[in-house]
């Protein structure tokens, strides 16, 4: 599938360094639409789906082209947003023109090098490390977001940084272990690892530690603020946990776990980016966003970005591999890179909002 929100590997960068004001830190409750799509990912709705059609349906693809129609309905149309939000961005001033077009063709030509030279599928395996990374720092950039209390600072900032960060190499490698596993350790597109048993267990009495800080975290944020305590953090905290492990751990839940950890990043990015581009028009006086209900410009938003993304995915690049065999491999791959490389750039405090 494509890869990979928000880029939350800048989300809120400056926010967990501390030097945000501290009304940044306190923002208003999430409303019902945050809650549904963005912290939990739209999981309530997709969820049930996943488990539905079952294991096995999922791995045959007997009745319906599962993962080809998860990639064109949903994690394309995530990626695709990132270039709403960099367009106005670009247009504001904040972020680079050369961030645009020249650094996709840069991209392009630097992967057709790449397979020239024979080193393309080890290319596209550091493009899925990057993945796996970007998956993690998306949702700690929501756990910023949406995490701040009313009585915050800087160590409380800390620690929810070392809680996160703790359980990554966990995550991160448990998850190449299990594509060994699932695949055989066979595969033509990625090099899957077999990670030995016993750094995966160390690795787990890390990911212990940083559930454990995060906990401390968490007291000692009820300590302080008593009565205005909020659990959103402690929630995007769990969801964070549970999804990744789910979804990159969990060799009996394979395929299940695979559809909803990706479906749950490609969701929550689409929908935090609809929030602020939406938040900023209404703020701009734009009538338009303030007539249509709020999920219904959603799923507009989500309509049009699907429809451009499957023109450019299905049609184009496909036409194109009557010239270039490898048109629509390379096209993809870039985008996927270009993605996550727009995204260190696009969330920074210095862009704003």
């Amino acid at each position: 599938m494509s890869a990979s929100i928000v880029s939350a590997e800048q989300l809120l960068h400056d926010a967990e360094e501390g030097r945000l004001p501290a009304r940044a830190m306190t923002a208003s409750q999430p409303t019902t639409f945050e809650w549904f799509w963005v912290i939990t990912g739209g999981l309530a709705f997709f969820l049930p789906i996943i488990w539905w059609v079952g294991e096995n349906e999922l791995q045959a693809n007997e009745q319906i082209q599962w993962y080809f129609w998860a990639s064109a309905l949903i994690s394309a149309p995530h990626v695709y947003s990132t270039y709403v939000r960099q367009y106005r961005k670009t247009r504001e001033g904040k972020v680079s023109w050369w961030l645009g077009v020249p650094a996709y063709i840069g991209m392009v030509l630097g992967l057709v090098g790449i397979s020239a030279a024979g080193f393309y599928v080890e290319a596209i395996t550091a493009v899925n490390v990057w993945q796996s990374f970007h998956y993690l720092r998306q949702t700690y950039g929501v756990g910023c977001l949406y995490g701040g209390q009313k009585v915050m600072d800087e160590w409380d900032r800390r620690v929810r940084w070392w809680a996160y960060h703790l359980c990554f190499p966990y995550l991160i490698l448990g998850r190449w272990d299990m594509l060994y596993q699932a695949w055989g350790g066979n595969s033509y597109d990625i090099m899957p690892l077999d990670i030995n048993d016993m750094l995966l267990q160390w690795l787990g009495f890390l990911c212990v530690a940083g559930v454990y800080l995060q906990i401390v975290h968490e007291a000692r944020a009820i300590w302080r603020n008593g009565r205005d305590y909020r659990p959103t953090g402690f929630i995007c905290f769990v969801m964070y946990l549970w999804i990744h492990w789910y979804g990159f751990t969990l060799l009996s839940h394979y395929q299940q776990g695979f559809f909803a950890v990706t479906i749950f990043h490609a969701v929550q990015y689409l929908a935090l980016v609809w929030v602020l581009e939406r938040k900023h028009y209404v703020s701009k006086g734009v009538k338009i966003f303030e007539m249509v209900p709020n999920m219904v410009g959603f799923l507009i938003f989500w309509l049009v970005l699907y429809a451009l993304g499957f023109g450019w995915e299905q049609k184009l690049t496909v036409a194109l591999t009557q010239w270039w065999l490898m048109a629509s491999s390379i096209l993809l791959a870039a985008i996927s890179v270009h993605h996550y490389t727009v995204d260190s750039f696009l969330w920074r405090r210095s862009v704003g909002k």
